[in-house]
């Protein structure tokens, strides 16, 4: 083997925690490690750079990643994944306002709860949050993230014998904690799919216990924000009592999809400047 080959290998073989990546964000650039951004795989960025994604990005100069957003405020969203924590602008720095930092966390998706609720002025210092509360919002997110998976798992099937358009209905049905084992009594998508659902419902188990709870506190806000990711779906959340335990959540999941040429245009890559 050459030494231009053996260079060429060493650097495919660079490990995440040391692959540098450069991330330009409306023209200003901005340079971290892979392993900063995925340490979080819940956020937008988290789930983009995992190494399972790797294929479906396209870096330019091998490393250099375009990001449609506005330059200036990324560096709070950069120092989040750096600290674990808002790092807000120095007293008599240029202002930024809270609806601006909140538009950009939320596309990112980066839990909002870092902000403080009883003002509408940006805080002096990052609200603290118990370890504990931590755990439980990344428990949230994590089932939020597996029903939204559940969605583009059934859309990614329903799109190889149909491009222009498409329907389909998604049950999913949580029990009470106490009232069996796994928590999910069943999974039930029509037009029927026994391969597809059996993934769903391997993917969704980890979350049963969970589930019931989850709903019977967050039920609406869930609903709303996969509704707000995904337009083409409308939630639907079910409660129902046969007796002392024995308590149901049934999620139905409508998805209908329509093709809509500009909108494939402006998100594939042949949506380019002139």
């Amino acid at each position: 083997m050459n030494r231009r080959n053996s260079s060429r290998q060493n650097y495919q073989c660079v490990p995440e925690s040391a692959e540098r990546i450069i991330l330009n964000v409306g023209g200003i650039k901005y340079e971290t490690y892979r392993s900063t951004l995925t340490a979080y795989p819940s956020t937008l960025l988290g789930t983009m750079f995992q190494e399972r994604n790797r294929a479906l990005l396209h870096p330019v100069n091998g490393n250099e990643y375009f990001i449609d957003r506005d330059g200036k405020l990324f560096r709070y969203i950069l120092q989040f994944y750096r600290r674990n924590k808002i790092v807000w602008p120095e007293p008599g720095s240029d202002y930024v306002s809270r609806e601006e930092l909140e538009e950009e966390f939320d596309y990112f998706q980066i839990p909002i709860s870092y902000f403080s609720n009883d003002s509408n002025e940006l805080p002096t210092q990052p609200v603290k949050i118990s370890p504990i509360t931590k755990i439980v919002s990344k428990k949230l997110d994590d089932f939020i993230s597996v029903l939204q998976h559940s969605i583009i798992e059934v859309c990614a099937t329903l799109s190889e014998t149909n491009l222009q358009r498409f329907s389909a209905i998604l049950t999913l049905t949580f029990a009470h904690e106490n009232l069996i084992s796994n928590g999910i009594t069943s999974v039930i998508l029509k037009p029927k799919n026994d391969h597809l659902t059996k993934i769903l419902l391997k993917s969704l188990l980890p979350f049963g216990k969970l589930g019931y709870f989850l709903l019977d506190q967050y039920g609406e806000e869930i609903g709303k924000h996969l509704h707000k990711n995904i337009p083409e779906v409308t939630w639907e959340l079910n409660h129902k009592i046969y007796g002392p335990t024995e308590k149901f959540y049934d999620i139905i999941l409508n998805i209908n999809y329509q093709f809509n040429r500009d909108d494939v245009l402006i998100n594939s890559s042949l949506n380019f400047k002139e």
